[in-house]
Parts: C-alpha cells; sequence; structure tokens
C-alpha cells in the first residue's frame, strides 16, 4: 500500500499546487490593467519521496512553496527619485510660463512699452518744453508706467501666494498618504506574522503610495524584517512601523507676504523639504513668484531715485508758491540719513540752492542751504533744516507739515524756485530735496505706491523741464530721458532699460533650463518605468503560456490521481 499511498500524496499535493499556481495566473490577468499591480509567480518546488525498490527515490511530486513578487526594490527607489524631480520642474516650468505671460508685451501695455514711451516723452519735451500738450504726454506716461508697474508686481505677488496655497493643499495631502501608509504598515505585519507569507495586495497598495508621496518630496524607504517600511523626509523618519508623526503647515510673515513652511506635528521641527512638487512650488513661490516682486520694486525704486534726483534740480515754467515734501519722516530731531527718519531715498552731505523772486521786480535772490552728515555733533535734522533755511531766507518760510514732512511757502509777491543761482544751474549735491519729496515726479518708494506727484497733475507747468528758469531751456527733460541709457547707482551700475532687460532674459533662461529639465527627467522616467514594467509587469501572452501550462499540468495530474484510483479499486477487489 506504500506505492499506493505516495501515489495519492503526489497527485494531491501536486493538484493543490497546479490549482493555486491557476489561482495565482488568474489573478495576474485580472489585474493585467492596474499600473500599481506587482506581477506574481508561483514558486514550485520538488518534494522528497519515500524510498522504492532498490532503494531509489523518485520523489513526491510537487508543492506550491511560495508566491512571489516580482519587484526590483533599487529600482523603485530609483523611480520614486525620478518622479520627485519630474513633479518639480513640472511645478516650476508652469510658474515660469505664467511670468512669461506677464512680461509679454504684445499688447503694447506692458512695462516694456511703458518705459519706451516715458522717456521718448521727455526727449520730445526737451525740444519744446513750453508746450502743454507735450507737458500732458509726459505726466501720462509716467502715470502708465507707474500703472503697470504696479500691475506687473501685483501679479507676481499674486502668483506667490497662489503658490503658497498650493503648498499649504500639497502638506495636506502628504501627511493624508503617510496616514495611510502606517494604517497599511500595521495591516501588512499583521497578515505576515507567523510566515504566512506576504500580503502581495496590501503591499501593492503600500508602494502605490510611496510613489504618491514621492510625487510630493522626496522619500527615503527602508524595509523592516517585520515587513513594515520607514520613511524618511531628509535624515528625519516620517512613517516608523505605523507611527506618523504627521506633517502640519506654519504661517510666516517675510514683509509683505506670507509664506508657508512645513513642519513635523509631532515636534514642531522644520521639514527638509527636496524634491516633487512641495520643492518646486517652493521655490517657484520664493524665486519666481516673491522673487521676481522684489526685482520689480528695485527698478521702480531706481526710476523713483533716479528721476526725482534730476527732477529736483529743475524748474517748470512757473515758480511755487508753496511746496510740501511728499516723504514723510518718522521724527523731525534724528539725522535725514538715519535709519530712524524712515525715508526711502536718503540724503548725503551737500547742498542745494533755494532761488526766491519778488513778483513784482522778478529779480532772483539765491541762497545756498548746507546738509551735513559729516559731524557727529551737528548732523542735518527736519528741524534744523527748518530753522537753517528760516534763518537764511528771505521771502519764504520752512515749516513740518503734517506727518512731519518738509514744507515750503513763499511770503505774498515772492515765489521761488530750485537748483539754480538765478544764472545758472546749480546742482543739489545733498539730494535732500528728493530724499524729502520736495519738486519730484514720483512719489512713493517702490511699485507697490509709485504715482506722479499730485502737484505735477494738478499744475502740469510745474513739470522741472529747466535747469536753470529760463524760456525754452529743455535741458533737465533731456537729463530724465537719458536716464535709460544712463547708469544707475541705484542698480549697481546698470541702465534701467539693461536692468528690466536682464530680468527678461533671466526669466527665459530660467524657463528654458526648467523645460529642458523636465524633458529630461520625464524621459529618465519612461525608462525607469519600461524597466519596471519588464519586471513587475504583466504580460499577457507569458500569462496564456503559463495558462496553458499550468491546466495541462492538472489535467495530467487528474489523469494520474484516475489511473491510482482504479489501481485501488482492483487491488480491493483483489482482496475481497
Amino acid at each position: 500500500m506504500g506505492l499506493i499511498n505516495s501515489s495519492l500524496h503526489i497527485g494531491r499535493t501536486a493538484l493543490l499546487s497546479y490549482q493555486s499556481a491557476l489561482q495565482t495566473v488568474g489573478n495576474n490577468v485580472s489585474s493585467a490593467a492596474s499600473p500599481d499591480y506587482t506581477r506574481l509567480s508561483p514558486q514550485l518546488d520538488p518534494l522528497q519521496g519515500q524510498m522504492i525498490t532498490g532503494n531509489l527515490q523518485p520523489g513526491a511530486g510537487v508543492a506550491l512553496t511560495g508566491i512571489q513578487r516580482n519587484i526590483d526594490e533599487a529600482l523603485e527607489s530609483r523611480i520614486r527619485s525620478t518622479i520627485g524631480a519630474v513633479e518639480s520642474s513640472a511645478a516650476q516650468r508652469s510658474s515660469l510660463t505664467q511670468i512669461e505671460s506677464f512680461l509679454d508685451d504684445i499688447s503694447g501695455s506692458g512695462v516694456d512699452s511703458q518705459l519706451r514711451s516715458f522717456f521718448s516723452s521727455f526727449d520730445n519735451l526737451q525740444n519744446e518744453p513750453e508746450d502743454a500738450a507735450s507737458r500732458d504726454l509726459a505726466i501720462s506716461a509716467g502715470q502708465q508706467l507707474a500703472g503697470a508697474l504696479q500691475t506687473l508686481r501685483g501679479q507676481f505677488g499674486a502668483l506667490g501666494a497662489e503658490l503658497d496655497t498650493q503648498v499649504a493643499n500639497v502638506v495636506a495631502t502628504a501627511d493624508a498618504i503617510a496616514q495611510k501608509i502606517g494604517r497599511l504598515n500595521e495591516e501588512i505585519t499583521t497578515a505576515e506574522a507567523g510566515g504566512r507569507g506576504q500580503a502581495t495586495g496590501l503591499r501593492d497598495q503600500r508602494d502605490a503610495l510611496l510613489r504618491d508621496l514621492s510625487e510630493l518630496f522626496d522619500v527615503t524607504v527602508r524595509e523592516q524584517p517585520d515587513g513594515a517600511v520607514n520613511v524618511y523626509v531628509g535624515s528625519e523618519a516620517l512613517v516608523q512601523a505605523n507611527f506618523v508623526r504627521g506633517l502640519v503647515t506654519t504661517e510666516e510673515f517675510d514683509g509683505e507676504f506670507a509664506t508657508t513652511s512645513v513642519r513635523f506635528a509631532d515636534t514642531d521641527g522644520q521639514v527638509e523639504i527636496r524634491g516633487g512638487r512641495l520643492h518646486g512650488l517652493m521655490t517657484a513661490r520664493d524665486e519666481h513668484g516673491y522673487g521676481q516682486v522684489s526685482l520689480v520694486d528695485e527698478l521702480a525704486g531706481a526710476l523713483i531715485g533716479d528721476v526725482n534726483r534730476i527732477h529736483a534740480d529743475g524748474q517748470g515754467l512757473i515758480g511755487f508758491d508753496s511746496v510740501t515734501g511728499s516723504y514723510e519722516l518718522l521724527a523731525t530731531d534724528v539725522p535725514l540719513d538715519s535709519a530712524t527718519a524712515g525715508l526711502p531715498f536718503p540724503p548725503r552731505s551737500g547742498s542745494f540752492y533755494m532761488t526766491v523772486a519778488d513778483d513784482a521786480t522778478g529779480t532772483p535772490v539765491a541762497y545756498r542751504i548746507d546738509v551735513d552728515f559729516d559731524d557727529p555733533d551737528n548732523e542735518t535734522t527736519l528741524a534744523s533744516l527748518v530753522a537753517d533755511i528760516n534763518a537764511q531766507v528771505d521771502g519764504a518760510t520752512a515749516s513740518v507739515a503734517a506727518g512731519n514732512r518738509l514744507a515750503l511757502t513763499a511770503d505774498d509777491g515772492f515765489t521761488f524756485t530750485l537748483g539754480h543761482d538765478g544764472q545758472v544751474p546749480r546742482e543739489d549735491t545733498s539730494r535732500v530735496l528728493a530724499a524729502l519729496g520736495v519738486n519730484t515726479f514720483f512719489t512713493g518708494s517702490d511699485a507697490r505706491d509709485m504715482a506722479v506727484n499730485d502737484v505735477i497733475t494738478q499744475q502740469p507747468r510745474l513739470l522741472a523741464v529747466a535747469s536753470s528758469f529760463h524760456p525754452g531751456d529743455g535741458v533737465n527733460g533731456g537729463k530724465i530721458a537719458a536716464l535709460e541709457t544712463t547708469t544707475s547707482s541705484v542698480l549697481d551700475d546698470t541702465t534701467i532699460r539693461d536692468f528690466y532687460n536682464s530680468m527678461l532674459s533671466s526669466v527665459a533662461v530660467a524657463s528654458a533650463a526648467a523645460a529642458d529639465d523636465l524633458t529630461a527627467t520625464e524621459s529618465v522616467l519612461s525608462s525607469l518605468s519600461a524597466q519596471k514594467e519588464s519586471i513587475s509587469g504583466v504580460n499577457l501572452d507569458e500569462e496564456a503560456i503559463s495558462l496553458l501550462k499550468y491546466e495541462r499540468a492538472f489535467q495530467g495530474v487528474s489523469r494520474f490521481v484516475s489511473v491510482v484510483d482504479t489501481l485501488i479499486g482492483e487491488l480491493v477487489s483483489l482482496i475481497r
């Protein structure tokens, strides 16, 4: 009966093994369309049999000893890293595409066109300084330029805010994914406890979540002996077995704008973000959104400072009855060049000329006002400047207006002008007039509040095109027009035009680089995905062959069992 029993055992184990193998193949075929499925391979191993006649051991058939997941963990790690690189490049490329649309000046209303119009209007005005229409055009060009810069700044600020909102959303998604990975870790370790084999379906779900997480930021995955995985962000653990530290966001203010940072929920420690969509969004926000705002402000600040410096040295067609500076000071008793004064364009040591004319005779009398910041014991403050003007100048009075602003008022029957001594131009070497906003073209300190001075818009004849208050003098207008090609000390000796062009070119270069990076990383990901597919993907032709093989084997074993059953029947009949 030993032979009979051994044969039945061979048939039994083989039938069960091939039935399980067929089930595995069927699972492969049914899951072929799932992108997260990992192909399974049944492991069939021969069994050691009993000795038969002649001390021979023919074996005891075959048994299913395991089901293998066809996966290359090293390849999976490379895929996760590359997915992060693709998402980071895509996020930056998207933001740069929007920025290019902001800078595109096809309509002719952008900063590029308005810069040309502004300087061109002053170029024309120097040739016909007394023409009212030309003055109106110059003022209008200044208003449109200020508006274009404000619009551009607003677009960059809005882009930065939008990207920051996306950062918060991505962090919330990442935290939810991490929580799911922690729960799957617990389920997998429970399902695989006691050597019951791999929980293949649960592992496929976890691998898919790890790839989803790697889209958001770079992660390092380490599998543990019990089947759980630890997930690290930088050098910090995010998931350890079923414990998840959690991710939260905090809002931090950097001046005007709020930026979202990522922190661990348990310690409030900063999360080191590398790669992935989150890194791309944060880079785009800081460099391409808010970062461009600072450049627009720098450009606007240079325009305001340089134009006002020249304009403050010039004269319009008429003198001033009164004028009040547009810049407020924090205090009247602090040096004007100090940070405590709060002036956006601090003055320096030097002097300026104030020329007072009697309306009846037209005779000008010039007064030189010194401004000193070299003597620590006698530095010029707003209060001391007012006192100096009142002590030296006849026919006009200085005072401190609301907001700690300098106010100059001519006495009855007098007017005053600035920037000449009655005969020749006299430069304000201290730049204090422009610093205080007296006789300036622009107000504001950057693109946020840049505007044409109300004094000019309300009385265009005060537009300071002249340099010596003589009829037909347009020299000062020519100086303002020349700023387009004259290096600016505010911009590190770069011209205003070159600075703006460098903004355009840097965006174009960054956009091209992001596009190239995206193409390159997508190509690498495609290659890695093809490798993964060759290992982990289901080939229906191969599965059909396996299906046929196991089917034939099952049929053969079934026939073998049938033969053994017949032999047993014959043997029983002989015994009876």
